[in-house]
């Protein structure tokens, strides 16, 4: 394996010399052994500064890659923003970065990098990955009705029928959702449109037409769906119950045997036959049919629809009915409906010609275990006893009733037969956990504080036993809050652990671990020209290490260089006074700071256009912070009017007054609304309460408007007084020497016409 370090240091000597050639085929002789993002980047610097952008971008893929697969999502954000200043068409750059946008939660951003995208892959041809774009897009805003007709029509444009068809249905069911029929329905017929054998399209319009009270159509509709698909039970289910409805039996009979013969266990065309033979009056063959499935619609958690069915079937099949229905209304904790099934079953025992007794002695035994009180019961339950003599014996109760009967008699505040019951287990059992846990709760319950401390001793130990020490202490602070001057707890609490110690242990201090990892990532972001990336990572450190001059120092140094890209935008054309050489060129690209604007062919505006208009019903006047970052998105686009208009509802903020104003001034110099940017920039230093770097960047905007305004007096003045702060902000020197020649130069004599000459005349002579 070769020497890394050897490599690098023969790259850098062959740099030094300018063979770039062969600075890179070290550099690439180390990524075969060290593949690595940083040096991916270094690489297709070095192909860029030879002029060669095609291998350039490639490796600059590669760096982004590898970033995003290590979790550094802004570092590769940083690498696709460095592609497109190359590649302003590279639609591989632009979709990641639609992706990274969408992941920082940067919506519209992230819109306008896929539409940026989707452009350039409409024009290329490129339909599977045209497709991905926009399916991201309709990602970002669901719900979004105009924004979805707008893709579906530019995917009818591009030939994309099953595509466009999709879209509609969606538009369709989101028409559906919000009960507005007649559009829904609209929707549903321009798929059928594309595809006149859409099946949902089918059904969609069946639904339709069955809510607007027409029946008839919506089966025909559904009957064309079954035919399209005869082996969709679930259609076929949709299309035999319409027939139910509609009371045509024969043909649903049909109907039902195709759904039984692919499914022979299908639950819903059993219970369909099962209602279709109850609705024609033949009781017992519709018994037959739901006592199959009455199992299954219980396990699934249906209890009242299982109620519902047994309670139709009471006269048909009284036992086996009325106990189920027993079981169902204990599960649902309506135990009087519960008492009234056990004595009619009971009955129903003793009243059958086998005259059941035993069957009708636990029936009415489990109802007085409800009603324990009830004289009647408890002589019907003697009378039967006596009737089976020596037949019948006392069966033991398991621990597990006895609990379950425990519960019922504390449920109905019988808890003198409770506490007789659980006392008389806790000498049957004395290490059951659940025995004791009941008496715990039935002495606090009832007020006996010291047994329901001593029950939560009990617990403890047993706890303990079984190495459970959290429900160990839980038991115990429990008892604590119970009666807090028991004595027999004071032991007992003094073995846990200090609370107080607990929540003492702190965090460790920020370290140099800590400065190193966050400086490094900072500085990269810096390199990268990243202004608003490093300035969020030098604060995040800042905040860690407030005392640190050389974070200040770094963020005074982003702030000036941010202002400088600002001005640097929006210096006019006439002031470059010579063509730049290719040179230059490479190198400002090298040093890019910010993407190049995007610009969107009309079908592609179209669709931003209706995504902010879903994007402003989505956020309200309040949402400041969201009006403002759409502003700065807008800005970005060449979008001003709309950024225009989010500043104004973002400045409504009090916290994002100042930011917003001053943008509103960059937004009217950009528009050449000079007036306004020259009030925006007054009112935005107003309301600065120190003079510090920020204010003297508004008071140089302010000289520029002035200057564009041409009122060069003022403009001069201003910029004077930035100087007097600080000489060498940005070109403040070069401005005040060009302004103090033109203000100085005195007024050429105006060279008049005729007429005015002779106005000027009769001027002078009245």
């Amino acid at each position: 394996m070769s020497d890394k370090t050897a490599i690098i240091r023969e790259a850098q000597k062959f740099l030094a010399r300018g063979q770039i050639d062969k600075a890179i085929a070290e550099w690439e002789k180390l990524i075969k052994e060290y593949p690595d993002a940083n040096t991916y980047n270094t690489i297709g610097d070095l192909y860029l500064k030879k002029g060669d952008k095609t291998p350039a971008v490639d490796s600059f893929h590669k760096a982004a890659r590898f970033f995003r697969d290590d979790g550094f999502s802004l570092k590769a954000l940083a690498i696709y923003k460095k592609i497109l200043n190359i590649d302003t068409s590279n639609t591989s750059a632009l979709y990641a970065l639609g992706e990274l946008s969408e992941e920082k939660g940067l919506t519209t951003d992230a819109t306008k990098y896929y539409l940026a995208s989707a452009d350039i892959l409409s024009k290329e041809g490129k339909k599977d990955e045209l497709l991905k774009a926009y399916d991201k897009i309709l990602s970002l805003s669901p719900s979004n009705i105009s924004l979805r007709n707008k893709v579906a029509e530019i995917f009818k444009k591009e030939g994309l029928q099953i595509e466009a068809t999709k879209e509609y249905l969606h538009i369709a069911r989101l028409y559906d959702e919000k009960d507005d029929i007649n559009n829904a329905g609209m929707y549903y017929k321009k798929s059928l449109d594309l595809q006149p054998n859409n099946n949902e399209a089918l059904l969609g319009l069946s639904s339709i037409y069955e809510k607007t009270g027409n029946p008839r159509q919506a089966q025909e509709y559904l009957k064309k769906a079954v035919e399209l698909a005869p082996s969709n039970t679930e259609l076929i289910l949709k299309y035999a119950e319409s027939l139910v409805k509609a009371k045509s039996f024969s043909e649903a009979m049909q109907y039902i045997s195709k759904i039984t013969e692919i499914e022979p266990s299908n639950t819903a065309a059993r219970k369909l036959l099962g209602e279709m033979y109850a609705e024609s009056g033949d009781k017992q063959k519709a018994w037959e049919e739901y006592k199959v499935i009455i199992d299954e619609i219980i396990f699934g958690g249906k209890l009242d629809e299982a109620i519902n069915i047994l309670t139709m079937f009471i006269d048909t099949e009284p036992v086996e009915t009325r106990k189920k229905l027993a079981v169902l209304y204990k599960q649902k904790n309506d135990y009087e409906s519960a008492f009234a099934e056990l004595i009619s079953l009971g009955d129903a025992f003793i009243f059958s010609e086998e005259r059941m007794l035993k069957e009708a002695l636990e029936c009415y035994k489990e109802a007085s275990a409800i009603h324990p009180h009830d004289n009647e019961l408890k002589e019907k339950i003697t009378d039967i006893k006596r009737e089976l003599g020596e037949e019948y014996a006392e069966p033991k109760k398991s621990v597990e009733e006895s609990l379950a009967e425990a519960d019922i008699f504390f449920k109905y505040g019988l808890y003198d037969e409770a506490r007789t019951m659980l006392e008389s287990l806790k000498i049957q059992e004395p290490e059951n956990a659940d025995v004791h846990a009941k008496l715990k709760s039935l002495y606090s319950e009832t007020g006996d504080k010291e047994q329901a401390v001593n029950e939560c001793i009990i617990l403890a130990e047993l706890y303990n036993k079984s190495g459970n020490i959290e429900l160990r202490e839980g038991i115990l602070k429990e008892a604590y809050e119970i009666n807090p001057e028991d004595p027999r707890l004071l032991e007992r609490l003094s073995m846990q652990p200090s609370e107080e110690f607990v929540a003492d242990r702190g965090v460790s201090a920020p370290g140099a671990e800590d400065y190193s990892e966050g400086a490094a990532e900072a500085e990269f972001y810096l390199r990268q020209g990243l202004y608003k990336e490093a300035k969020a990572a030098y604060q995040k450190l800042l905040e860690l290490f407030p005392g640190n001059n050389e974070i200040r120092e770094k963020l005074s140094l982003i702030e000036a260089k941010t202002k400088e890209e600002v001005r640097a935008e929006e210096k006019p054309i006439e002031e470059v006074t010579e063509k730049p050489t290719e040179e230059f060129v490479i190198s400002d690209i090298l040093e890019a700071k910010t993407v190049p604007e995007l610009t969107l062919e009309s079908d592609v505006l179209g669709i931003f256009e209706e995504f902010k208009k879903g994007l402003e019903k989505e956020i309200g006047t309040e949402d400041s912070e969201t009006h403002y970052n759409l502003g700065i998105a807008y800005k970005e686009m060449g979008l001003i009017d709309d950024a225009i208009r989010e500043f104004q509802t973002s400045k409504n903020d009090p916290e994002r007054l100042i930011p917003s104003v001053s943008m509103l001034g960059m937004c009217y110099m950009a528009k050449g609304l000079y007036p306004l940017a020259i009030d925006s920039f007054k009112s935005v230093m107003e309301r600065i309460g120190t003079k510090d770097e920020s204010y003297w960047g508004v008071k140089y905007e302010l000289a520029e408007a002035y200057e564009k305004n041409e009122n060069l007096k003022e403009a001069l003045r201003h910029y004077t007084e930035v100087y007097g702060w600080n000489s060498k902000f940005r070109n403040v020197a070069e401005k005040i020497n060009l302004l103090r020649v033109h203000v100085s130069k005195p007024a050429e004599k105006p060279v008049l016409t005729e007429k005015q000459k002779i106005k000027k005349e009769r001027v002078s002579y009245l």
